[in-house]
């Protein structure tokens, strides 16, 4: 018994029959083959049915080449072929695989055939989305052979972002430090580069990439304050960037765990020395050699953290917590389960108390390198400069959370437009006032209708 006669017999109700047969009577026929194959297709038994192209391209198609549902509508032109769920894996649809939030597009020149499949694709689970006529289906096809298009842009914004900040502290730790203290290039510095820099350029791109996320949003609300409506479109260049915010603050939160894991692994006095103790210095007998000892103090690392490392430390614990709390929310499924103001609790209030006390975190560390020790090749240290980009974002925040500009923002984004002219109504109290006013609006309209057939604008009879 093969695999089909096996499920078959799994299935109560169904019957094993030929392609042939199961294409006459079905009123829906899924075309499962690729384009170089269409030829072969029973293609008298495909006439007057709903046919569904599931067909992919291997590559890019030309520009004025037609897609293959528009080829396989050509050679059944009294079919109803309509393009979907190409756009799913063979183990998703093989499988059931539940997949609510996961979009799959529609498109025919035939609005029955594209409203069935449409109901089709509601109750597999996955959301349907109509695009319109068949001309659509280049652009759907286009789709798998796409290499994330939405995080192309956050990739390099994010990645060139590391890499300046990698490059600088290379810069200023191995490289500054060879040429002003003079030592060679086999010294213990260089044995930062795997670890500790990277630490480092996480930790600092990693709030960067925060801000990122926020400051998008603080120039949209002075440009709505600006121009005193809602309905104007914002430039493409913040358009894009608001749009791309999920991708960013996921990259962020890749970052900071990093940064979280890679700080745990090298946290101790000898990297942290702001947060912890003085050491507490013994004086000891110190072996120089066979015969002689020489009396010297030892320094002997403290175990307890000051209380600029204590808030350091708590600081850094709950931004990360809130950063993983939004990561969650912005997954779907968990999405899906929120209402639409618990949703902008997690992502706006949340979303900024995490910008802020990872800000605070930066700041507890980066206070203590103001001193000559830490300043190399009058460069700042590296939680110093972190700090620019949030604090200037923070800053431009604030005005925003006044009542006299939060309460003219809000009315905006509920629909008030400064720029549109008030119609005041009059509404007489008087009767015949009323009456006498009404007469005459009926014979103003009756003016206004009288015009001569050469002339393009009426005539205001007097």
């Amino acid at each position: 018994m093969d695999e089909t006669e096996e499920l078959v017999k799994r299935k109560p109700g169904t019957r094993l029959v030929t392609q042939d047969e199961a294409a006459r009577v079905a009123g829906v026929v899924v075309v499962a083959v690729g384009a170089d194959h269409y030829h072969r297709l029973p293609l008298p038994l495909l006439m007057h049915k709903v046919v569904v192209d599931v067909a992919n391209r291997t590559s890019p198609p030309n520009t004025n080449e037609e897609s293959l549902a528009e080829k396989l509508q050509g050679l059944i032109p009294q079919a109803q072929v309509v393009k979907a769920f190409n756009v799913l894996s063979a183990y998703a649809l093989e499988n059931n695989v539940q997949q609510g939030a996961k979009q799959v597009p529609v498109a025919s020149d035939w609005a029955g055939a594209r409203r069935r499949v449409l109901e089709m694709v509601k109750r597999m689970g996955y959301s349907g989305v109509d695009r319109g006529q068949l001309k659509a289906a280049k652009e759907i096809e286009a789709i798998p052979l796409q290499l994330m298009p939405s995080w192309r842009v956050p990739l390099i914004v994010v990645g060139g972002f590391w890499f300046f900040h990698y490059l600088l502290l290379l810069f200023k730790y191995q490289v500054c430090e060879k040429i002003s203290e003079g030592k060679d290039w086999e010294g213990y510095s260089l044995k930062h580069l795997a670890l500790l820099n990277i630490n480092r350029t996480c930790a600092i791109t990693a709030l960067w990439t925060l801000t990122l996320c926020y400051l998008p949003g603080v120039g949209a609300a002075y440009l709505q304050l600006a121009w005193g409506t809602k309905y104007r479109r914002f430039p493409t260049w913040l358009d894009k960037w608001l749009k791309m915010r999920k991708q960013l603050g996921l990259l962020m939160l890749w970052l900071a765990s990093i940064h979280t894991c890679l700080g745990v692994a090298i946290w101790s006095g000898h990297y942290d020395p702001l947060v912890w103790e003085p050491p507490t210095f013994i004086s000891a007998q110190v072996k120089i050699n066979t015969t002689s000892y020489v009396t010297m103090d030892v320094p002997v690392q403290n175990t307890k953290m000051s209380l600029q490392g204590e808030l350091f430390l708590t600081f850094g614990t709950l931004s990360m917590f809130i950063t993983c709390l939004l990561g969650v929310s912005s997954l779907p499924s968990v999405g899906a389960t929120l209402s639409w103001r618990e949703f902008m609790f997690i992502q706006s209030k949340l979303g900024w108390l995490a910008l802020v006390t990872g800000t605070v975190h930066d700041g507890l560390l980066g206070w203590g390198f103001s001193s000559q020790d830490y300043t190399k090749c009058s460069l700042p240290s590296s939680a110093q400069y972190a700090l620019w980009f949030p604090l200037v974002t923070i800053a431009l925040k604030l005005p925003l959370l006044l009542p006299c500009v939060d309460g003219p923002l809000q009315k905006i984004r509920c629909g008030h437009d400064r720029n549109k002219k008030k119609r005041s109504n009059v509404y007489p109290t008087d009767p015949d006032q009323s009456l006498d006013m009404t007469r005459r609006k009926r014979e103003d309209r009756m003016v206004w209708q009288v015009r001569p057939m050469h002339t393009p604008h009426p005539i205001i009879l007097a």
